[in-house]
């Protein structure tokens, strides 16, 4: 099967925008919350996997993929329509996976709804606060994004796009530990052509062609996803996810820490930890079969 092959469906959010996505397999249901600038397509290997163990359900988020770009857009108005989606297809005990963003938008769920509607949550690769301030270090880039950066960042979306998104690229593409001090100079060529010549392969060009060569609408849109995402702190919402949690989390990883997910644990009250060893924040690509044969042993 490809994306082809997918039977792309829509529903009306509570707003009236219309929503793709995408309702595989048979059994326990879960709800793929996807990453920064992901979409079903691009995702479809996965969703592909999952089917075959049980029941998946992914949408295209606001202006990605198949869904246009329409009223308010962030990781809260995302969490509304996995919201919407479960009561458009009358779901209940369903497990909510969130990779990256997608795990951001998990907090925001619970921060709205509670844990109502949900059985279990695998957080992916992602922490509750990403500006590193104050006595806080286990945010983006394993400690090293200030408050300055994002309200750089913000700038940068707005006037010179592709370098930001090159930056975000370079600093989940690559090994690093919290001590290991993190280049963040460079035009837009210049960084595009530092990542290639450390790493040309097909995860690398898939990243930068999913994050950096997009149309101009979607970079737009990706302000607002990027602003309710890096702006957030969600730390005061791990104590109240009071159903079973898997956290994943890449060791030595490349935008977090094991740190980070260790914090996360102490933090949840039900909560196991899932190292993805030798691997960045691509994980669900460096080691697929660990990272899917995790998801669906949890999950199903």
């Amino acid at each position: 099967m490809s994306f082809a092959d997918f039977d792309i469906q829509s529903f009306q959010a509570e707003d009236g925008a219309v929503i793709r996505y995408v309702d595989m397999g048979k059994g326990k249901p879960m709800m793929y919350m996807m990453g920064f600038g992901s979409s079903i397509e691009s995702q479809a290997l996965f969703i592909e996997a999952m089917q075959e163990s049980g029941r998946i359900i992914a949408f295209d988020q606001r202006a990605f993929g198949l869904t246009p770009a329409a009223g308010e857009m962030g990781i809260h108005q995302s969490a509304r329509d996995a919201r919407a989606l479960m009561k458009h297809l009358g779901l209940e005990d369903i497990t909510l996976f969130g990779y990256s963003m997608g795990a951001a938008e998990i907090f925001s769920y619970v921060r709205q709804f509670g844990t109502e509607g949900l059985a279990k949550v695998i957080i992916g690769d992602m922490s509750p606060k990403l500006i590193n301030e104050g006595d806080w270090k286990y945010g983006l880039y394993q400690g090293w994004y200030t408050r300055e950066m994002f309200e750089n960042d913000l700038r940068l979306m707005k006037t010179d796009y592709k370098r930001f998104a090159l930056i975000v690229a370079e600093g989940l593409l690559f090994q690093k530990n919290p001590e290991d001090v993190r280049d963040f100079s460079g035009t837009a060529d210049e960084i595009r052509a530092r990542i290639l010549g450390q790493r040309n392969d097909l995860i690398a060009q898939v990243l930068i062609q999913g994050m950096v060569d997009v149309s101009e609408e979607h970079a737009a849109a990706n302000y607002h996803y990027w602003s309710t995402m890096a702006g957030e702190d969600f730390r005061d919402v791990l104590p109240l996810i009071d159903v079973p949690a898997l956290i994943m989390y890449a060791d030595p990883g490349s935008g977090y820490s094991p740190a980070t997910a260790e914090y996360m644990q102490s933090r949840i009250p039900n909560a196991a930890l899932m190292p993805m060893y030798d691997c960045t924040h691509m994980a669900a690509a460096e080691s697929p079969k660990q990272w899917r044969g995790c998801i669906k042993k949890f999950a199903y």
